[in-house]
């Protein structure tokens, strides 16, 4: 429940805080994050050690006594149990918390055992009371208050005196945490079965837990458990504890909303009451409490003679219980020594047993040697089949890449061969074309020479023929002159 109480250097729970400051810091930080909220934080820490209750932030605090002024009573006006006489210290921030959680803590009456280095020896119950204040929704409301509690409980945990180591006082303390246990897990089989009588008074813890137990308020149990094998008693115990718990049917209430004017009246009430208590105590007239008062104080007294009577009832049957468990451990006892003549001989048949597994052992560790040189081999077979294996995978990969190669050889062949009969077809078809073109070039060479012959001679005879008109005129031109 406390863990390591020191913040980080952000101001948040350390990794190992327990529930409480966990609490703490989650509450302030709701309420510092509300704007313009007017709150007030109080708390108390009380512990309940061998049945007597102790005020962990009273300043007169002493480890060797309680105080004595610490008393819990049932207030009718508030329909709950209270404690009355114990110190509550404001709480203006997370700091003051935290302060007063440890100086606490560091009262708390702790003791080492063979289960645990710092073993709780008490129950604490940390008390925070919140008051916060609401504006009202129009202009004419009043402002209210709204209440509300968180107790923090720290169960310390049952434990066997036998394997705790516990003597004298720590024995003493270890059994009036496991009576008070006892009675709780009373209380709790009474309210799931729905009885008609709640032992509530048989424990100051019961006392203190009445309403968180069967009240108006909500309760959440974290139950304890070991993993280890050597506390499955206690693990199982704890789990029934927890589900039979879990049955309670509570019947949480909203936080009680008070006006100032409310607030107030219930002061006036309180004062008018002590006053009318001072006033009787002075008067001394035979009751020195107010008759109100006295009246409760004798219904009170007339449940614990119901309380009583049925405590007798249940010791009578307690004794009738305890004359069958003695008959019972009788037949135990007779049973246990003809037990005890049968250990021994199952002890002789053990110790036969224990050489014959010794010489197993021998021959399963020669044969783990065998074994393991049989691995040994069968593992380098293995090794060589699939080394041989990959190197006949690669040389038929290799033989397929050269079948595929020589095929592609012989097809590119076979194109170079079509290609070659394709070019000498071409060869003899363009031979033939041209012996063909240079025969009709011939031919057209032989027709044009034998024309240009005749224009030749056609043309020579014309340039005479024009020759001698010329020759003819030039002499007529003369003989003109």
């Amino acid at each position: 429940m406390q863990g390591d109480t020191v913040p980080t250097q952000l101001m948040a729970p350390s990794h190992d805080a327990g529930i409480i400051p966990r609490v703490l810091h989650k509450l302030f930080a709701v309420l510092e994050s509300q704007e313009n909220a007017e709150y007030a934080v109080k708390c108390s820490y009380i512990e309940l050690y061998n049945e007597e209750l102790r005020d962990l932030l009273a300043p007169e605090y002493t480890n060797s006594v309680g105080n004595n002024n610490i008393k819990i009573f049932e207030d009718s006006s508030k329909k709950g149990v209270t404690v009355q006489g114990v110190e509550e210290a404001g709480l203006r921030n997370l700091k003051d918390g935290l302060a007063a959680l440890a100086k606490g803590t560091n009262r708390r009456q702790t003791a080492e055992t063979k289960m645990n280095s710092e073993s709780s020896r008490s129950h604490s119950i940390f008390t925070l009371t919140v008051h916060v204040r609401e504006n009202g929704v129009d202009k004419g409301d009043e402002d209210l208050l709204r209440i509300g509690k968180f107790n923090l409980v720290d169960l310390a945990g049952s434990e066997a005196i036998g394997r705790s180591g516990a003597e004298n006082k720590r024995a003493r303390e270890a059994g009036m945490i496991n009576q008070s246990l006892l009675t709780l897990g009373r209380v709790i089989s009474a309210l799931v079965d729905k009885g008609s009588h709640i032992p509530y008074r048989e424990s100051k813890l019961t006392r203190l837990l009445q309403d968180s137990l069967g009240g108006r308020t909500k309760t959440c149990i974290i139950a304890t458990v070991s993993p280890t094998r050597s506390n499955m008693e206690e693990t199982l115990s704890t789990l029934d504890y927890a589900l039979r718990a879990k049955s309670i049917k509570n019947k949480p209430e909203v936080n009680a909303h008070l006006t100032k004017a409310g607030l107030l009246k219930e002061y006036v009430a309180d004062i008018e009451r002590l006053k009318a208590e001072l006033f009787a105590t002075r008067e001394k007239n035979g009751i020195w409490i107010p008759e109100d008062q006295y009246k409760e104080m004798q219904q009170t007294q007339t449940k614990q003679k119901s309380d009583y009577d049925y405590a007798r009832q249940r010791v009578a049957t307690i004794e009738v219980e305890l004359k069958t468990r003695k008959a019972e451990f009788d037949l135990l006892t007779n049973k246990f020594i003809t037990t005890t003549e049968e250990l021994s001989t199952a002890r002789e048949s053990e110790r036969q047993l224990s050489d014959l597994v010794e010489q197993a052992k021998v021959d399963v560790e020669r044969m783990r040697i065998e074994l393991g040189e049989a691995k040994f081999v069968a593992d380098a077979f293995e090794a060589g089949e699939e080394h041989l294996h990959n190197v006949a995978s690669e040389l038929r990969g290799v033989a397929t890449e050269s079948v595929r190669d020589v095929g592609g050889l012989f097809a590119k062949l076979g194109r170079l061969t079509d290609v070659l009969d394709t070019n000498t077809d071409g060869a003899t078809r363009f031979g033939t074309e041209m012996q063909t073109l240079s025969a009709d070039l011939r031919t057209g060479i032989q027709e044009m020479y034998g024309v240009q012959e005749g224009f030749s001679s056609v043309l020579q005879d014309k340039m005479l023929a024009n020759v001698s008109r010329c020759e003819a005129v030039s002499s007529t031109r003369v003989s003109k002159f």
